[in-house]
């Protein structure tokens, strides 16, 4: 990563807690996810080589990650924060609603009689009451993420942010490492991030690719938000130089007989090298162009009338806006509340 002096934040005054669960104490009520190359101690690791000090950052993993232990880690490390410092709050892991409709993170002993339900909201709730500085980005790669992007303006102005997530505040996510592996991708400074050319990241290209790389690959409507003074076109990175022209392409790949989805991530000649979305880095392989195909999602244009796939019985439905391949669609006997972003593996035509 870049020296401090070319970014829009400083290593020496940002403070880091990332939170990653993947096993939970529960396992009846919540699946494990693997745990093979995750990408969560990656980000750790971004951010030491960045300069941020051990001291600032805290890493809460599976079984250490109780309710109990998040909320004391918050309340110890945010008020040592000075004025002008920056908060990095990340969490992977399961996300589920209350019937109430509020969204809610799933620490490791989520289930247990005693603890309570950590709600989403309580994250800012905490950083708006504790944390020292007044910037703060909050990520999050789970199911209902989008409740912290949706819900940003209704907390104080004192504390500005910036919020990136995996879905949108009613919608599941899936389990791959798409969306994190794009936020590192950006904050490492990966050349296909930059998308002007200007041989820097900012924030909002981070997000555009984000959002790209979530409709594509999984078919999923990622959030975006700011609040208050926080500046979207703030520098996370110096970006490095591209090899090639390709790079940084989403394509589908013929391996072994079948189609996947994946990114162009070099080039040399007429061959490619290609990550495919949700699969290992230890799966990047080399392909000539023949191998290569355009991939375009499946797209039913506003105005269409359709059926959607809802708890696996369909329902009469019209499409109201499209971006990439996930749908913005409005149940012909529901109300608008009942409005959603759907995959278009969801939906037929009558």
């Amino acid at each position: 990563m870049p020296t401090q002096t070319q970014l829009g934040w400083q290593p020496k005054h940002t403070w880091v807690i990332i939170i990653g669960t993947l096993e939970w104490k529960h396992s009846e009520m919540f699946d494990s996810f693997p745990k093979e190359q995750r990408r969560d101690a990656a980000l750790v690791c971004l951010f030491q080589q960045a300069g941020v000090p051990d001291a600032q950052i805290v890493y809460l993993q599976d079984r250490r990650a109780t309710h109990k232990q998040i909320i004391a880690s918050l309340s110890e490390q945010l008020p040592k924060a000075a004025p002008g410092d920056l908060l990095f709050f990340y969490y992977c892991g399961h996300g589920y609603q209350l019937d109430s409709g509020v969204a809610c993170f799933t620490p490791y002993d989520c289930g247990d009689a005693g603890t309570p339900d950590w709600e989403m909201q309580a994250v800012p709730t905490l950083i708006n009451r504790l944390f020292g500085g007044q910037q703060a980005v909050l990520a999050a790669d789970c199911c209902y993420s989008g409740n912290l992007a949706a819900n940003l303006n209704k907390h104080s102005r004192r504390v500005s942010y910036a919020c990136l997530t995996s879905s949108s505040a009613s919608e599941l996510s899936t389990g791959n490492w798409t969306f994190t592996e794009a936020l590192s991708a950006g904050l490492s400074g990966q050349a296909f991030t930059d998308t002007d050319g200007s041989a820097t990241i900012t924030l909002a290209e981070l997000a555009d690719e984000i959002l790209g790389d979530m409709a594509f690959a999984e078919e999923q409507l990622a959030s975006f938000a700011v609040s208050g003074s926080f500046d979207q076109h703030m520098v996370i990175a110096t970006a490095r130089p591209k090899p090639a022209p390709s790079v940084g392409r989403r394509v589908e790949v013929r391996s072994d007989g079948e189609w996947y989805k994946g990114r162009i991530i070099d080039a040399k000649g007429d061959q490619s090298l290609i990550h495919y979305y949700g699969w290992e880095t230890s799966d990047d392989e080399w392909v000539t162009k023949e191998q290569i195909r355009n991939a375009t999602p499946v797209q039913y244009t506003p105005g269409t009338r359709v059926e959607v796939r809802w708890k696996g019985d369909w329902y009469a439905a019209t499409i109201l806006e499209l971006r990439g391949g996930v749908h913005y669609i409005k149940y012909d006997d529901d109300g608008d509340e009942w409005n959603e972003w759907v995959a278009s593996k969801r939906i037929r035509k009558p």
